[in-house]
């Protein structure tokens, strides 16, 4: 099953979304074996807040088809149907699935390669819209085409609504997604990989906004980006965490605090940096700049730096 947990910055919180392995689990049960017994001698302490996110249940009937099937017609298009279907058959033919959910195939994406999936699959649920109503969010990994889907739902269990996909590349394979939660609202933000190369790994985020029964991406920049130094040149990393973002006037307005390391000899670091960048982004044509007035890392400082080449 599926558990998150909630990561606070000082100005927005991180949910992120965490699987546990098995041992984890039985270690888990014996904890809690353990503390009931010794809370009889003692109070606790301190009690963990509520989970912000629903637990979307591991087990699921047995589906009896053969292996490499369709998607069977008589299965509906809810997230927890397909999650378990594709659990059970991860080799399953799924050109009749993305039909029936009306995703155009696509043969010079990765995703669309062939028909068997030979993928594997998580289910994550979260409030990403301004209504009570929660949606789920089905990760597909396609590890050997090198390509992640999302498919996005809403609405009750029985009869959702699909609001729509995510196609990511992911060469290297990128972070699972996570909830940034600023000004009032959530932000889905994705990552894939943006740079491969001798020497060079780099990952982007991607902002998505969920309102109105529809996905659009609003902002993305470089999150992650590990660059090998050459000769006598020193290597370079940093990871950007988004803090807040809003639409104001037509534009978003990303805030990203960098962590930044550049390491010599055996990886000893010799310069680190923590800095914001206040990016603004336009929703007509998807450019992003900086905002000069105020980020602490200049444009140029971010072109050059805060990037690859």
């Amino acid at each position: 099953m599926w558990l998150s947990t909630l990561a606070h910055s000082a100005d927005a919180p991180i949910l992120r979304f965490v699987r546990p392995t098995f041992t984890r689990t039985t270690v888990a049960v014996a904890s809690l074996i353990a503390g009931v017994f010794i809370g009889t001698i003692h109070r606790r302490a301190q009690q963990l807040p509520p989970a912000q996110t629903s637990v979307i249940p591991a087990e699921s009937q047995t589906i009896t088809s053969q292996a490499d099937e369709a998607y069977p017609e008589g299965l509906s298009l809810a997230p927890q149907e397909i999650f378990y279907f594709l659990k059970e058959h991860p080799g399953a033919n799924v050109q009749r699935l993305w039909q029936r959910l009306g995703i155009k195939g696509d043969s010079s994406a990765q995703i669309d390669s062939d028909d068997a999936c030979n993928c594997d699959v998580n289910l994550f649920e979260c409030n990403l819209d301004d209504d009570l109503e929660s949606e789920k969010v089905l990760q597909i990994k396609r590890t050997f085409v090198e390509s992640y889907r999302y498919l996005v739902f809403k609405g009750p269990e029985l009869h959702p609504k699909f609001l729509g996909h995510i196609d990511v590349f992911a060469k290297y394979p990128p972070s699972d997604p996570v909830v940034l939660l600023s000004n009032g609202r959530a932000w889905l933000v994705v990552q894939q990989t943006a740079g491969t190369g001798s020497g060079l790994a780099a990952w982007a985020d991607t902002v998505y906004e969920v309102a109105d029964g529809r996905i659009r991406p609003v902002a993305s920049y470089i999150a992650r980006l590990h660059q090998s130094g050459i000769g006598t040149e020193p290597t370079k990393e940093f990871v950007g965490q988004p803090l807040s973002c809003r639409i104001q006037g037509g534009h978003v307005v990303l805030t990203v605090a960098y962590t930044l390391k550049y390491t010599r000899y055996s990886d000893v670091p010799f310069f680190t940096s923590r800095k914001k960048a206040v990016l603004i982004g336009s929703l007509q044509d998807g450019s992003t700049t900086v905002d000069a007035a105020h980020s602490e890392i200049s444009p140029r400082e971010f072109e050059t730096i805060y990037s690859f080449n």
